[in-house]
């Protein structure tokens, strides 16, 4: 019995068995040569990420009205295409605050123009629209405030070059406009600042038309 039992420790010693939990085996293991048992590193597959449709645009159209007669009082209305009401000139009672806002103060013309824009009858509402008269009478108005607004500020003292011209007339788009100039706007307002100085010597004059031309363009006149 001795002798069985040693024999088999023998046996276990020479062949250094090992028990691996993971998979419930022996394993032989020869004791000259070296086994990594170091788990492979798993390289997760990259997925490329998805953009989200974004959700469709919608467009409130109103409600609907039943008048007398059960009939729907917009039923003989002409329907029109989502976005052509854009560019509607401003009714003087707008541009009369809008002049104040973006140049901080009330050009003297300003009081004495309703009239060429149009007065709106008491009660009533009526479209506004752009003459010659009313678009020439809207730079007048600006050109008498932007010669107050370009009087002090040093950087108008000195004759635009084309680069201090786009610089300025980007500024100009975004506080008259309320939004940034396009490249073709930016080229044009530049052209107006920096052609034939010869014309006009004055350097805050000339700054003082560009100002002008950017306050009578559809982008501050209308909405």
């Amino acid at each position: 019995m001795t002798r069985a039992l040693l024999a088999a420790a023998l046996a276990l010693v020479g062949c250094e068995g090992a028990f691996n939990p993971t998979d419930g085996v022996v394993k032989v293991v020869d004791p000259d040569v070296v086994v990594d048992d170091t788990p492979p590193t798993l390289t997760p597959t990259p997925t490329t990420p998805t953009t989200p449709t974004p959700p469709a645009r919608t467009c409130a159209l109103g409600r609907s009205y039943v008048g007398f007669g059960k009939e729907t009082l917009e039923g003989d209305r002409d329907q029109g295409e989502l976005g052509e009401e854009l560019r509607r000139p401003k009714p003087f009672s707008a541009l009369s605050t809008e002049y104040v806002r973006v140049l901080g103060t009330s050009p003297a013309l300003l009081a004495s123009a309703e009239s060429t824009f149009g007065v709106t009858p008491a009660r009533w509402f009526t479209d506004s629209t752009m003459s010659a008269v009313s678009v020439y009478t809207a730079f007048r108005i600006a050109f008498q405030g932007c010669l107050t607004l370009t009087a002090q500020p040093t950087k108008y003292a000195t004759a635009p070059t084309d680069a201090t011209a786009r610089t300025e007339c980007a500024a100009w788009a975004e506080r008259f406009w309320s939004r940034r100039a396009l490249a073709p706007e930016l080229t044009a307002c530049a052209q107006v600042l920096t052609r034939d100085a010869t014309v006009e010597t004055s350097a805050r004059r000339r700054w003082a038309y560009g100002c002008a031309a950017t306050l009578t363009s559809s982008g501050f006149l209308t909405f």
